[in-house]
């Protein structure tokens, strides 16, 4: 059965078509946003794409574009509907640029787009399609969200059965993929260029800022790693280069296995074997690293917690599997405290490791199947039953903290008391939910009781439960929309946002606050779009208009001239709302002066500074009229 991607904001329509198109034959994927258009696409690979006009773009850029740019968004047919059966089709003209396949005025009148689907479907699947492309061709064996930690499982199931094939995760317009073959990770690439292994060559130090881009340019042209790296004169050959190959493999997937956002799909195949660089190496290694680097300790610790009053014990799998684990000494030292005659508890509290190394190895050996629990003590390392008396661990004498580390623990933790929810967890107001997700993560593992299992940290513990508290609450309000956006009103009229001449809009805030960050790092292009969506959220609020004008002055494309008269637009739209407006007064006297006008200048700044004598901005300014 063909799949196909729907995506519509109007949620009638949307429906509608859904139950159309699957009476037609196709297996329907339907979301109603453009960010989950884009996670579909690359995760389902659908046979052909139905977009509305109207999406909502993606970091200024239609969906289609970045579909487009996808590796597999050239072969796949594209439909662009609109909405013609609600009087508002907006014509030909909207998708010119777009290059889609078709363009459907009205999708819901009979007889339109489903025949035209079939011809374009047709006419696709009649290319003969070769390495990677056939592979992604063939229907996912396994797909589904990332919410609820589904990888692990699988690439465990992947090394069981011997698969070969390609697993595609994908979040947003991050798109990543890991190469198998008989069930171990072989190869990884990404749409991100952070992500790719030019950058991770460079963070090695292996090439140098200068030679990475040279290095990507050859590689896109299909010549392999070790001939760009030659072509640039990097060092890096034979058992080294192999070496480099494996750790990106493994570092690149603890990556994948820590995504809580987005899709996944497992295409089975090894046709892609001919375009990538294969790089065998121990096929379950990566879990227990990925593990421990990446995934929460709680996550960890929730698989566990039913077996904690019960005894492990190794299983004939943990034999079988050793070369393909490659366990380091510290852990094969753990493993063989895994007699059955130790309950689960005691092992994690006092055996051989610390707490974080203990729970990642047994759950780790848990989901390999190197371990089995039984109720009862065992007498050997055998699944065999018995009533053998268990074996007690003396409980571990604890360190003493540091002082220097206690020190700074209080002072974090004060800070992210008292701070707001944001605050505590060290994001800016307009962080997303998947920010969210991370910060709290890394924030409450680090300051979690369990990272400091060796140490003596009693006086330091009511502090830290206070902290998981704040933490706790946090994510609780920030990974919930609705609660964030009622967090978010609270937290705006507390701190009384200053120059605000209208009641708080909490999204036009939110973009504001993305304009002035992006503007912070020198991003013009998103400042701009931020503050754009601020004026259009809330068109009676004069200071927007200040930042929009300030973002335009700045990084907006032409002369020095058509930068201040596209400056001077809007500033005179700030200055109607509000002619006392001292932001607004300022930029255009920053204007002047750079436009060599300075008694203009001069004059507009004097009389910001008779209406409030200790402004710093204007002052500022002056100075520069001075000189």
């Amino acid at each position: 059965m063909k799949t196909l991607l729907l995506a519509e904001s109007h949620p009638p329509t949307l429906e509608h078509l859904t139950g159309l198109l699957s009476q037609a034959g196709y297996t329907v994927r339907a979301v109603n946003d453009a960010v989950m258009a884009l996670e579909h696409f690359s995760a389902d690979n659908p046979d052909v794409v139905v977009l509305g006009v109207d999406l909502p773009r993606v970091e200024g850029q239609h969906v289609v574009h970045l579909i487009r740019g996808h590796s597999q968004g050239g072969r796949v047919p594209i439909v662009a509907i609109d909405k013609g059966h609600l009087g508002r089709a907006r014509g030909v003209g909207s998708v010119l640029d777009l290059k889609v396949n078709a363009y459907i005025p009205d999708p819901l009148k009979p007889g339109e787009l489903v025949p035209r689907l079939e011809s374009l479907v047709k006419a696709a699947q009649a290319q003969v399609l070769t390495g990677l492309s056939a592979t992604l061709s063939r229907p996912a064996v396994a797909a589904g969200d990332l919410k609820a930690w589904p990888l692990p499982a699988l690439l465990h199931s992947l090394y069981r059965l011997r698969r070969d094939g390609v697993l595609v995760v994908a979040h947003r317009d991050l798109c990543r993929r890991v190469y198998f073959l008989r069930g171990g990770p072989v190869n990884f690439d990404a749409s991100a260029k952070q992500d790719a292994l030019p950058r991770f060559l460079r963070e090695r130090k292996v090439l140098t800022e200068a030679q990475e881009p040279a290095v990507v340019e050859s590689l896109a042209s299909g010549l392999r790693i070790g001939a760009a790296l030659a072509d640039v004169g990097a060092e890096a050959v034979g058992e080294e280069l192999l070496s480099l190959l494996r750790d990106f493999t493994r570092d690149r997937l603890g990556r994948v296995l820590a995504m809580r956002e987005g899709r996944f799909a497992f295409y089975a195949g090894d046709e892609f074997s001919s375009e990538v660089a294969v790089v065998d190496q121990p096929a379950l290694a990566p879990l227990l690293e990925a593990a421990r680097q990446r995934m929460p300790l709680r996550v960890v610790a929730a698989a566990l917690r039913a077996h904690l009053n019960e005894y492990p014990v190794r299983s004939a799998d943990f034999g079988r599997d050793l070369q393909a684990m490659a366990l380091d000494t510290e852990d094969i030292k753990l493993a063989m405290q895994v007699n059955g005659r130790i309950v689960l508890k005691d092992l994690l509290a006092h055996g051989r490791a610390e707490l974080r190394a203990a729970y990642t190895l047994m759950w780790f050996l848990r989901l390999t199947g190197g371990v089995t629990f039984s109720p009862v003590p065992v007498a050997s390392g055998t699944d065999v039953l018995s009533t053998a008396a268990p074996d007690v661990i003396a409980p571990r004498k604890r360190k003493t903290l540091p002082a220097e580390t206690a020190a700074s623990l209080r002072e974090e933790a004060v800070r992210i008391i008292t701070r707001s929810y944001f605050g505590g967890l060290g994001l800016h107001i307009a962080a997303d939910k998947e920010a969210v997700e991370r910060a709290y993560h890394e924030t409450a593992m680090r300051f979690h009781p369990d990272t400091y299992a060796e140490f003596d940290i009693s006086d330091l513990k009511d502090l830290l439960d206070q902290v998981q508290e704040k933490l706790s609450a946090s994510y609780r309000v920030l990974s919930v929309d609705e609660k964030r956006r009622a967090y978010l009103q609270y937290f705006f009229s507390r701190q009384e946002v200053v120059g605000r001449a209208t009641a708080i809009n909490v999204d036009a805030e939110i973009a504001l606050r993305r304009g002035e960050s992006a503007l912070k790092r020198g991003d013009y292009r998103t400042a701009i779009q931020g503050f754009q969506e601020a004026v259009a959220l809330n068109e009676h609020e004069p200071e927007y208009y200040s930042y929009l004008a300030w973002a335009l002055y700045r990084g907006s494309v032409g002369s020095l001239m058509q930068r201040a008269l596209a400056a001077r637009k809007v500033l005179k739209r700030a200055l109607t709302l509000d002619p006392y407006l001292e932001r607004a007064q300022i930029i255009a006297a920053i204007i002047e002066i750079d436009l060599d006008d300075a008694p203009l200048a001069r004059k507009k700044l004097m009389k910001v500074l008779e209406l409030n004598p200790y402004s710093v901005l204007a002052r500022a300014a002056l100075q520069k009229v001075v000189k």
